[in-house]
């Protein structure tokens, strides 16, 4: 048969009615296939046999009404008509599942409607047949979700899991369904609390608690929360979940879409791997500790050869001690900033924030370098403008600061090229800058010039360092809440930009430890 033809059953006991029903398909050419029965018992019988797209049905027979062939059709699309015009029975056939009443009159006029009607019908079986479609596709793949998927309402009660909270809270679906969520959980301050979750005075401090409530409140926001659980299946165990919860609204009312992940491997994982650094850590420390001791001697022998109090030397061998104590020296300086790097890193150092006068502090600056470079020919000029206000920070720490910046400027700045030093005061804050007319950083290298141990590749141009000193830098400006900037243009020069609040809003956090993947390669490369 075509799968476009219309298939009615029309259940009809009034033969003008059924006679107006079938002049009407052919008046209008309607593509229906149409099968008349005159009886409830019939009906039922038809439609055991034989399935339809839509029933149009009178309300009223000898042997029932159209109710009674509700439930064998819950599939199709009814249309109930009646001439009695009852609207108690057109609200009843609604709520039994009709998708249309008409009122018959006495020049049969409804039967117009009837096509329309129909129509309208078979669109919203269409629609209904799609919706519920899906509904069994995205209940599919709530079950089908690894992690573990609660729904609950408002009253905080479970109205729906998947399988893996069965798994892992080791409880058959009837154990949890319907239930507040502690004693669907398990958790054992509330499982003898018929009331549940919420009751409980230990729940006023339960992040998961809370973490539900957050989705289910007034503001409705998604919150995420790890958690190390007090639940019957976990009580013997050291377990973390990973507890988020969404807002969605169902038929109108709140619920929350809780997702449950079993983090404990990744919990452990990481608890080693931090050990494991905290090791590392101590141990390239250590090393670097007992290396000073050594390289001291190492230095000191090398001089006394050299200043001859050992007796005269060859300009052969004065040739070779000189390379010798500048790679003691080098060697030193790199243990000294492995070291700085390692207490920034394990937040080892605290801030010693007091009210400085910046200009105390760029003057030193500006004696401590000059001569490095004038032996480069370099011009090292100091600008400050007048009656900047003190401000508070680490005098050793800022002094560290700027001195690395002007090294680097002196290192990376040709013969008679300019470096100079600036500070003013913008928005309450010390905004102090170290320009240089040196070989600039090409700009793949910008992003990276604050990463350890990077340091900027300049074929047959290299210079020799550890890489750890613009990391350091950048460690200590924000220690104090301030940002350092860099601008730079290959062969015209470069600008840091160091930008320090006046007044710190809050004493400085020690920063994250982070990895040491590469501290021993640097030791071993330099």
């Amino acid at each position: 048969m075509n799968n476009n033809i219309c298939r009615i059953l029309l259940v009809e006991d009034d033969k003008v009615d059924v006679m107006a029903f079938k002049w009407l398909l052919e008046e209008e050419n309607l593509a229906y296939d149409c099968t008349v029965v005159s009886s409830i018992s019939e009906a039922r019988r038809t439609l055991d046999s034989k399935k339809f797209d839509v029933i149009v049905a009178d309300y009223s027979f000898r042997d029932g009404t159209a109710f009674d062939i509700f439930d064998l059709a819950k599939d199709t699309s009814i249309i109930l008509t009646t001439g009695a015009g009852d609207e108690e029975i057109a609200v009843k056939a609604l709520k039994a599942g009709a998708c249309d009443y008409l009122i018959k009159d006495p020049g049969r006029t409804y039967l117009k409607a009837i096509p329309i009607t129909i129509e309208n019908a078979l669109k919203h079986r269409k629609l209904e047949e799609m919706l519920d479609q899906k509904q069994k596709n995205l209940e599919a793949i709530f079950d089908a979700i690894p992690v573990g998927m609660l729904l609950v309402d408002e009253d905080m009660t479970v109205k729906r899991v998947n399988d893996a909270i069965r798994q892992m809270v080791r409880k058959e679906y009837s154990q949890i369904i319907n239930l507040r969520v502690g004693n669907a959980l398990g958790c054992i301050n509330s499982t003898h609390d018929e009331k549940g979750c919420g009751h409980s005075p230990a729940c006023a401090a339960c992040p998961l608690q809370s973490t539900i409530e957050s989705a289910l409140g007034p503001r409705q926001t998604i919150h995420k929360v790890d958690i190390q659980p007090e639940l019957d299946a976990y009580k013997k165990e050291v377990a973390w979940l990973c507890v988020s919860a969404i807002p969605v609204t169902i038929d109108g009312c709140k619920h929350a879409v809780v997702a449950i992940d079993d983090i404990t491997d990744r919990k452990k994982a990481e608890q080693k791997l931090k050990e494991t650094m905290q090791m590392k850590s101590q141990f390239i420390s250590t090393v670097s500790h007992e290396l000073r001791t050594p390289l001291g001697c190492m230095k000191e022998a090398i001089t006394i050869v050299l200043e001859g109090v050992a007796g005269q030397i060859s300009d052969k061998q004065r040739k070779f001690l000189d390379i010798a104590k500048r790679n003691v020296d080098r060697l030193a300086r790199l243990i000294n900033s492995v070291l700085d790097f390692q207490k920034l890193e394990a937040g080892e150092i605290r801030l010693n924030l007091q009210d400085n006068d910046i200009h105390e502090v760029l003057e030193e600056v500006h004696q401590t370098m000059t001569p490095a470079a004038e032996k480069q020919s370099l011009n090292l000029s100091l600008e400050i403008v007048d009656d900047l206000p003190k401000a508070k920070f680490d005098r050793d720490k800022i002094i560290q600061v700027l001195t690395n910046l002007v090294n680097n400027a002196i290192k990376f700045t040709p013969e008679r090229g300019r470096i100079s030093v600036c500070v003013q005061c913008q928005r309450e804050e010390l905004v102090i800058r170290v320009s240089d007319t040196g070989m600039g950083i090409p700009k793949e290298g910008l992003s990276k010039i604050f990463d350890r141990f990077y340091r900027v590749h300049r074929p047959g141009k290299e210079i020799q360092g550890t890489g750890l000193g613009l990391s350091i830098v950048n460690k200590i400006v924000m220690m104090h809440g301030g940002r350092i900037e860099v601008e730079s243009e290959v062969g015209k020069g470069t600008t840091f930009t160091v930008s320090l609040p006046l007044a710190p809003k809050a004493e400085p956090a020690t920063l994250p430890v982070e990895s040491d993947e590469t501290l021993e390669h640097a030791i071993a490369t330099n």
